[in-house]
């Protein structure tokens, strides 16, 4: 049986003092995660209409209803599992705010920060009290992770969920309890019914699980649990809804590329990660120095098999730079360990080789390798932060601007719509801004999907009419809101809709322009 480094142990039981101080740090750390996740967070970022899409979902469920805007009776169709938008719709009854987009920003922004702290619960016990506030300081920082915590997507209960099951399953190989063992199912099991993403995590616990054999005969169908439960409840409640959308779902999981092409596919997003990031570059050469071996392959696991996974069919950067997001704090713990054990191996050469060199003495030859180091790292990470303090307090600049919504605008346009749309009245519109609207607006891929039966690139063309929660034939539409997403899109991936673009802007009145977005009413 694996036992724990003598040293980490020692540090596990601080005196007082130094116990006090480690509490000091970790408090610090994590107000500074806060105060980057959820300062000016509800128009900093743009608005993506992925984000919009969990609102109305949950604004759904808070009247009682599984739809999302068209769409009725289940969401699995979108890929949408119900966890985040249970957890969500209590939060905006817990926190009583009106604004919806603030209050998903902030759920996810303190999402990011509970990572911080189960990062650090997850290290502290095997890798030491230093290397798990160096893991925790670095997630708290690191840009990408910031960024991505500030957008409210489904994808950020992931990581507190993954780093749970990561310490469950490292105190697991380190005494063989199996409570640990179902502990780490189940937090798995949670998050397969938070994302589709989760099936690739499967592979890592089977193979942490099958070290014991005899344990893969519960614990994997305790992993399932969770969603056998989900889909016993839709089964009884929506069986036609739920096995149509599971079969859709299914359906588009499986590759449709052969398999040099997934390989490609692989390597250029591999390319693309570490040539774009020296964060992921020295988070995966870290990842294979963590301490000790069984912490390291549990994490080396748990990030590279649903990077191949997910990299095999799906870009893994730009729009889809999301499904990273589990990840993030894996790659945090690699930069951690890279600084911790490659600062020390680095200092340890210098102080062997510099008095041999220069005719330093020891004490001399430590402090001028020490201020190396320091300003080698320690510039990195206050540029870092300084960079990010700047980008949280005026305006973030993305990879994927062209696709954001100005918060403002949509706010606007909102107030005109909403200042004249009767109850019944349907309105075609981007997510992003419709979920705002009252009477019955709909997504303009939905539209073309159920009203012309057509498939689109995320729904199919044979949508059961007993789903349609209204009519969504833009025909008796009373406005069509077009914005950047319908021409930089919509208009290239959904067939159809540029010609429902030309019939609208060409036969319908005008009413309303702002920005990036035109507003037009059927005359």
């Amino acid at each position: 049986m694996t036992t724990d480094n003598p040293k980490s142990m020692t540090l596990t039981m601080p005196r007082p003092a130094l116990l006090i101080g480690e509490v000091l740090l970790l408090l610090l750390i994590v107000l500074l995660a806060g105060h980057l996740r959820l300062t000016n967070v509800a128009e900093n970022p743009g608005w993506y209409t992925d984000e919009t899409t969990h609102i109305d979902i949950a604004n759904h469920r808070l009247a009682g209803e599984t739809r999302y805007m068209l769409i009725k009776d289940s969401t699995l169709m979108f890929g949408r599992l119900p966890l985040f938008h249970i957890l969500l719709a209590g939060y905006f009854q817990l926190s009583g705010n009106p604004d919806h987009m603030l209050a998903l920003r902030t759920f996810t922004g303190l999402l990011g920060v509970l990572s911080v702290v189960i990062l650090y619960a997850a290290i502290r016990r095997s890798g030491g009290t230093w290397l798990a506030l160096l893991a925790a300081f670095v997630l708290a920082i690191f840009p990408q992770a910031v960024l991505y915590s500030r957008f409210g997507f489904s994808y950020n209960l992931l990581p507190p969920l993954i780093l749970f099951a990561v310490l469950a399953l490292d105190r697991y190989l380190a005494h063989g309890r199996k409570c640990w063992l179902g502990a780490a199912a189940l937090a798995l099991g949670l998050c397969l019914i938070t994302e589709v993403w989760s099936l690739t995590l499967f592979i890592p616990f089977v193979v942490i699980a099958s070290r014991r054999p005899l344990h893969l005969l519960w614990s994997v169908p305790l992993f399932f649990a969770p969603f056998v439960v989900y889909a016993l409840v839709n089964l009884v409640t929506n069986s036609s809804a739920f096995g149509f959308d599971l079969g859709f779902t299914l359906s588009r999981l499986s590759p449709t590329i052969g398999l040099d092409e997934q390989w490609a596919n692989l390597l250029n997003n591999y390319q693309i990660l570490v040539s774009g990031s020296v964060w992921i570059v020295a988070g995966i050469i870290g990842l294979f120095a963590l301490q000790p071996s069984r912490l390291r392959w549990i994490a080396v696991l748990f990030f590279v098999v649903p990077v191949v996974m997910i990299g095999r069919t799906n870009a893994l950067y730009n729009l889809s730079a999301y499904y990273m997001i589990p990840l993030l704090p894996l790659v945090a713990l690699g930069v951690a360990a890279l600084i911790r054990y490659g600062v020390s191996a680095l200092m340890q050469a210098g102080q062997e080789n510099l008095p041999v060199v220069a005719g330093l003495r020891g004490a001399a030859s430590a402090f001028i390798v020490a201020g190396v180091m320091l300003f080698l790292v320690g510039a990195l990470l206050i540029t870092s932060i300084q960079s990010t303090l700047t980008s949280v307090q005026t305006q973030y600049v993305t990879d994927i601007d062209a696709f954001l919504i100005a918060p403002s605008e949509a706010k606007q346009v909102a107030a005109f719509i909403n200042g004249q749309v009767r109850p019944e009245d349907v309105i075609i519109a981007s997510p992003v801004v419709g979920w705002q609207f009252g009477g019955h607006p709909v997504d303009f891929q939905m539209a073309v999907a159920a009203a012309d039966h057509i498939a689109t690139p995320h729904l199919p063309a044979n949508i059961p009419p007993e789903r349609l929660a209204f009519n969504p034939d833009y025909h008796q539409a009373r406005f069509v809101v077009i914005d950047n997403l319908w021409h930089n899109w919509g208009a290239i991936f959904i067939p159809g809709l540029s010609d429902m673009m030309a019939d609208v802007q060409a036969n319908w009145r005008l009413v309303y322009q702002l920005g990036q977005f035109t507003v037009y009413e059927r005359g």
